[in-house]
């Protein structure tokens, strides 16, 4: 029974929360994502699917130099939500690069110069791809450690599955003993990555199999 006395709820409250407001210069969007972005389904997980991809289509736009104000237009969000939740540029880099799928096919025919060359071949249309020519221009122009961190530790998956080709290779003694898979994946990609950074075109079939040659005399058992 009651006694007509008013007594405190002993249940925590909940602070309200409050829909973003719109802006001059983007229409309001959906409810702000989680702390942490840790929920997945509803509102948020949209939200964060709209921010990613609005970053994967200025990267293949080669659009390097965007920022929240730029996302906010190309996701139909708020812009204090992007400026709330992806306070900086790595944050938004990140954002895209994990729901950016980055996979090239490794070969395993049984001959070291086969696989070579064909993954050589492959890795030219990869790094030629819009998505990559932007992220490593990223790289290249915008070198902080944290930017580069992030962008590496999504590639090294990608990378190990390469360097497992160099490493069949020494495993079958095609392959100098001395050469390490990491050293001899630097010596292949960095061209194939520099071609269409600074040439803005990909690496050609010709300048692709000249490379393999050299690699190929370069790590000869």
């Amino acid at each position: 029974m009651s006694d007509g006395t008013t007594r405190p709820d002993p249940r925590p409250s909940r602070p309200e929360r409050t829909a973003p407001t719109a802006d001059a210069a983007a229409p309001a969007g959906p409810a702000d994502p989680p702390r942490g972005r840790v929920r997945t389904g509803g509102r948020s997980e949209r939200v964060r699917q709209a921010v990613a991809q609005a970053v994967l289509d200025l990267l293949a736009e080669r659009v390097v130099d965007f920022g929240p104000s730029e996302v906010a237009a190309r996701a139909g969000l708020n812009r204090k939500t992007i400026y709330r939740w992806w306070p900086t540029f790595a944050d938004l880099v990140r954002e895209g690069l994990d729901a950016h799928s980055s996979t090239v096919e490794v070969p395993d025919t049984g001959s070291w110069e086969r696989d070579l060359r064909e993954l050589a071949h492959r890795l030219a249309l990869f790094f030629a791809s819009p998505v990559e020519v932007s992220t490593n221009a990223i790289i290249a122009a915008r070198g902080t450690p944290e930017l580069s961190a992030l962008i590496f530790e999504h590639f090294e998956p990608i990378q190990e599955s390469w360097r497992a080709v160099v490493a069949r290779g020494i495993a079958r003694g095609e392959v100098h003993p001395g050469c390490t898979p990491e050293r001899v994946l630097n010596i292949l990609a960095s061209p194939l990555i520099l071609t269409p950074l600074t040439r803005h075109r990909p690496a050609a079939r010709e300048e692709v199999d000249a490379l393999v040659d050299f690699v190929l005399r370069a790590t000869r058992p």
